[in-house]
């Protein structure tokens, strides 16, 4: 490599510079006002709320690290950031703001501000430095949270993350060994089964717990070579699994992006290893204590909400080496600026006590509990004052328990819809429009969720965005002769009974649900009728009702023909991840050049009127390409106990975006 003896040198010289930013300035000039903070005292210090959640955590109490919805819950109730969501999904100013500016040339910059005065937990100023601070962490290349910035197109962010001012060359280059020599088509089995072993199967591999590995072998024709390994060596049954995805199932992985990551790492390595050339985003500018900017090469609607950062302290989590931010990532005891103060996590139970010094005020209550209490117990909880919030999963009997017990609640939106998703590689676009016209989906959701609980809808996104088309009609009404009409137009014929192809064979299509092997799931009635309909036009629909691993399985190395989800946390209209045929979820293994151009097109129209005729458009085209049959709109439950909360202190206007959660420190006991 090259000498970088002066490289080196500016480099420590420029890191100085930031470790004196991130640590200095301010904070300094605020030290004495923190020295000696008024004694505030919560209203209610000796109360405790206790706030059931359905599952168990995962307890990655950091937050650059937290992932479940509930590890979530509680962390975001520890820290700041400039922004938050209103009721209406709508970015709002809190702990600072972020404006944004079009630049007029293509390039957008987003200014975000620190509200002065704020101090964290521990009495330390916050400023923007420690916004900064979260911002560069994520952008790390040794960061492995599910925050990575690297996929924004901020200027200068990829020259930082490869550290390297001229990485489009080399990495271009690694783009074309990969397809060269690990594609489907190029790989050795050798490089094949290494990719497997050291990518757990594509996570699928969680040791030997979990899954019936034993059964799998069998049942996949490997029976003599699992008697011939030590079952109980995780390695060796691994090894084999590996063995049989790669005999049976080579063409349902993608060894080409693993080995092309994995190119990228070693790349990134070298460049760190004989010094930093690239110590800055150059599209990251400080400008003073409480106001830094960020500067997009390309327009998106949805760039500030990804760079709404928490306030987190570099003085509490340590100094940020580019390269190794695992002693940053290792702290799971969180310290924020946020109403909250994380106190200990045992026995399933997460614990906070106020934090005093919360710039929007004194929290009421002096302790949070959030505590994991089975789906099961959680109403009989909740009626005996034992948790006082809880969360039960929206179903037409927890309502009905729930008017029974006289408990109070919400019933909000879910911030997602139900689906059935279809193969596209394995069905003919007109047989999955038939198959459209099968699904006689009100009678299922109805019978499955009443009336309080869920309603159908006609086109796959989430209602609760604002560009949902409310006046959207029925695009596939329940028809088996206008079904039968499709599934000619795609060659079958009805022959002694059977409907077959030109070839003889017969129409049969495999529909997975996840209704526990018992039914119990708002499409299965659906199903059942569409398999009657199905053998009378002479097909076969096969329903397979299994655990979600089973038909996580099958969806994704394309088993299934038909698989039943729900997509869940949907904050924005963009469908790319899902619809564009390199989106990272395109489990529908759709391919159409239309679609991918309107996907791009309606993530840079920042115009709502705009974006919303392009939506229509694009959700248009879906149906007729018959990618995902959109079921239902389901409600959430916020449930508490009223005897136990003051019900004047939870909001008013409760909404998928704002709840009792987004003022928590507002919340009274009785």
């Amino acid at each position: 490599m090259r000498n970088k003896r002066k490289a080196i040198a500016l480099a420590m010289i420029v890191l100085f510079c930031l470790t004196s930013v991130f640590a200095g300035g301010a904070k300094e000039a605020s030290a004495s006002a923190a020295a000696a903070p008024q004694a505030k005292t919560p209203a209610q210090a000796d109360k405790t709320l206790v706030i059931a959640v359905p599952a168990t955590f995962e307890e990655k109490w950091n937050p650059v690290l937290a992932e479940s919805a509930y590890d979530q819950q509680v962390i975001e109730q520890i820290f700041t950031s400039p922004c938050r969501v209103n009721a209406d999904n709508e970015l709002i100013p809190w702990a600072g703001n972020i404006e944004t500016k079009d630049n007029g040339d293509g390039t957008v910059t987003y200014t975000v501000t620190c509200k002065p005065g704020m101090v964290f937990s521990d009495g330390e100023p916050v400023t923007i430095d420690d916004y900064l601070y979260c911002l560069y962490v994520t952008a790390d290349p040794s960061y492995t949270g599910p925050a990575a910035l690297i996929t924004e197109d901020i200027v200068g962010i990829k020259e930082y993350y490869y550290d390297d001012p001229d990485y489009e060359v080399t990495i271009n280059g690694y783009a074309e060994e990969a397809a060269a020599k690990y594609s489907l088509d190029t790989i050795s089995k050798e490089d094949y089964i290494t990719y497997l072993i050291d990518s757990n199967l594509e996570g699928w591999w969680a040791g030997l717990d979990s899954y019936d590995w034993e059964g799998y072998a069998k049942s996949e024709g490997f029976g003599d070579q699992w008697a011939a390994i030590d079952a109980k060596n995780a390695d060796q049954v691994l090894a084999l699994i590996a063995e049989i995805e790669f005999t049976n199932y080579g063409d349902s992985y993608d060894p080409e992006s693993w080995w092309l990551s994995k190119l990228q790492e070693g790349y990134i390595k070298g460049n760190l290893a004989d010094g930093i050339d690239v110590p800055e985003i150059s599209g990251v500018k400080r400008i003073d204590d409480y106001t830094a900017t960020i500067t997009y090469a390309s327009i998106n609607i949805y760039g500030d909400r990804n760079i709404n950062m928490y306030f987190m302290p570099e003085h509490y989590y340590g100094k940020l080496v580019k390269g190794d931010v695992s002693a940053i990532q290792a702290n799971m005891k969180p310290l924020g600026a946020g109403p909250y103060i994380f106190k200990d996590f045992s026995n399933n139970i997460a614990t906070a006590v106020a934090n005093v010094n919360y710039f929007e005020g004194v929290p009421a209550i002096g302790t949070v509990k959030w505590q994991f209490v089975p789906e099961a117990d959680t109403l009989a909880s909740l009626s005996a004052g034992t948790i006082d919030i809880a969360n039960p999963s929206g179903s037409r009997e927890n309502v009905e328990q729930l008017d029974a017990l006289g408990l109070s609640y919400d019933l909000t939106d879910n911030a997602g819809y139900g689906y059935s998703g279809y193969n596209c590689e394995n069905l003919d676009v007109n047989v999955r429009r038939g198959l459209f016209s099968l699904m006689n989906r009100r009678a299922s959701v109805a019978g499955y969720y009443g009336s309080k609980i869920a309603q159908v809808i006609e086109r796959p996104m989430t209602t609760v965005l604002a560009e949902y088309p409310d006046d959207a009609k029925e695009y596939y009404p329940y028809d088996p002769a206008k079904a039968l009409e499709y599934f000619k137009a795609a060659g079958y014929e009805q022959k002694n009974g059977k409907l077959v192809d030109k070839n003889g064979n017969q129409l049969v299509v495999s529909a997975y649900i996840g209704g526990s092997g018992v039914g119990d799931h708002p499409a299965y009635a659906m199903y059942t009728q569409a398999a009657n309909d199905m053998a009378a036009l002479g097909g076969e629909l096969q329903i397979q009702d299994v655990q979600f691993a089973v038909l996580q399985s099958a969806m994704n190395d394309g088993t299934a023909d038909i698989f039943t989800l729900a997509w869940g946390n949907v904050t924005t209209c963009d469908k790319s991840t899902q619809f564009k045929s390199t989106g990272g979820q395109n489990r529908y293994r759709i391919n159409d050049a239309e679609m991918d151009s309107l996907l791009d097109e309606i993530i840079v129209t920042v115009d709502l009127e705009e974006r919303k005729a392009l939506v229509t458009e694009m959700l248009d085209r879906a149906m007729d390409l018959a990618i995902e049959l959109p079921l239902y709109q389901r409600k959430n439950i916020i449930a508490y106990n009223q005897n136990n909360i003051d019900m004047s202190t939870i909001p008013a206007n409760t909404t998928a975006f704002w709840d009792y959660t987004d003022e928590l420190w507002k919340v009274r006991l009785n």
